[in-house]
């Protein structure tokens, strides 16, 4: 019997050992996501201020573009081929300047979703913790019991011998 309970225990034992591997390695991955999910964030912020330093170059190109067409107006006619020009580039800046718009939005939506997930990834991580907490407390409580049934195992074998002695007592001293 004592063999059968020990098995047991065992068979428990590494059964939680092996769940608590397992956590462990779901938590390390859930944090290796994050930190990629981390990365990928800064990389978009560093990106999304490359891209506002830029908005602000072409804003000010344009700025210098207005005055010069304001001042090649007042040319002759050689001065209107370049006004023309100037018109033409300004539109190419302007066409640049909503594409970066949009590219600045899109940035800040994956911004966003990736914060979302690893506010996601950090809750899950936090459950995990938790539940690791719980096992390694089961574990703990199950080996104290493993101990306690050993001693007590081992104090009713005690007594078992000390009342066989005494039956041999009993017995020997009857047939005197």
């Amino acid at each position: 019997m004592a063999d059968d309970t020990t098995e047991r225990l065992e068979r428990i034992q590494a059964e939680l050992a092996s769940v608590l591997e397992e956590r462990l390695g779901v938590l390390s991955d859930a944090l290796a996501g994050s930190e990629r999910a981390t990365r990928r964030i800064i990389a978009a912020e560093v990106e999304l201020e490359r891209n506002l330093q830029a908005r602000e170059a072409l804003q000010r190109e344009v700025g210098e573009i207005e005055v010069q067409a304001r001042e090649a107006r007042a040319r002759c006619e050689e001065a209107r081929a370049r006004h023309d020009q100037l018109n033409t580039e300004r539109d190419t800046l302007r066409e640049t300047e909503q594409e970066l718009d949009r590219g600045l939005e899109k940035s800040r939506s994956e911004v966003a979703g990736a914060r979302g997930r690893v506010e996601e990834l950090e809750r899950e991580a936090d459950g995990l913790r938790n539940e690791n907490t719980a096992l390694r407390t089961k574990v703990k409580t199950l080996e104290e019991n493993l101990t306690r049934m050993r001693q007590l195992k081992d104090e009713l074998m005690s007594s078992i011998s000390g009342l066989t002695q005494q039956m041999s007592g009993l017995a020997g001293g009857d047939t005197e």
